[in-house]
Order: C-alpha cells, then structure tokens, then sequence
C-alpha cells in the first residue's frame, strides 16, 4: 500500500482505511446499494455506517481504500468471522465499490495479499451483486478465486 512519499495531484492512494474514512466508506455502500437495490428492501444507513465503523476499527477486518486529491473514490471492505460448519476463519468481502476506473483491481489485489497472509483464513467469499459488472468475475477468477455456489434469494 501506500508509503509515505510526496503524491502528485490526481495520483491514486491504496491504504488501509482509517477511523476519519468511516463516512466516506459508508457513503460508497450506499450509493453501491442505490446503484443495485434489492426490490421493495430500504436501506438502512445507520447499519451500513456500523458495519463501516466494524470493518475498520473492528478487531481482525479488513477495509482499504483508494484516495485521491484526499477524497476516498473506492473501497472494498471485509468481515472476518468463524466459518459456520467448518474449523478456521471466513473473510467476507461486504462492501467492493468503485466510482473511478481501473483502482478495482489493485484494491481486490490488496485484499487477497491480506487474506491470503493469515493463516486463520480458511475460506475467502466474495459475492457479486446480480448486475455488477461481468469483468469482476473474471478478474476474481485470474486472481484464484472460483465460482463456487449459485444463491438463491427471495427479497419480501
């Protein structure tokens, strides 16, 4: 991620979230869900900020942001949590958005180095929304990952 070096204006900045990109962070889910709303289901904005407060001050969560001119422009966001059936952890991306071409990728790159460099990690699930852009899928899979399950979901 970033070091510490005299940035150019416009020059996109990786590194971790920090407690002051709490908003910022919620504010990209949310308008991630306005973007791709589930039918007849209302956001709640006071849940997406605590689940931004827990992927960045919790314990053990992950969340990395891409910067630029001091403004967060994408996120991709984790919970880390005990597998249901199985022994080890889970890293549960919650959050991946971006409102600035090409910082996807290095933010997914991130991530995975991140995931893949604790041991506890047993199983990496990142959930795609059903119109999300078909190259995510793809990029995930050169980067590892496999379609694993088909989800099936009924929104009242």
């Amino acid at each position: 991620m970033s070091e510490a070096h005299a940035y150019e204006p416009g020059e996109v900045i990786l590194r971790r979230a920090r407690p002051d990109d709490i908003t910022a962070v919620a504010n990209l889910g949310i308008e991630a869900m306005r973007a791709d709303p589930y039918p007849r289901m209302k956001i709640s904005v006071d849940r997406v900020r605590a689940v931004a407060r827990d992927v960045i001050s919790g314990s053990g969560n992950f969340c990395c942001v891409a910067e630029v001119d001091g403004q967060v422009v994408a996120a991709v966001s984790a919970l880390i949590h005990d597998c249901l059936f199985y022994e080890g952890k889970q890293a549960s991306v919650v959050q991946f958005y971006t409102r600035m071409p090409g910082v996807g990728a290095p933010l997914i790159r991130a991530f995975l180095k991140w995931a893949r460099g604790r041991s506890a990690i047993k199983s990496i699930v990142f959930t795609l929304e059903v119109r999300a852009d078909p190259r995510i899928g793809k990029l995930l899979a050169r980067m590892g990952l496999r379609e694993e399950l088909p989800v099936f979901m009924e929104i009242r």
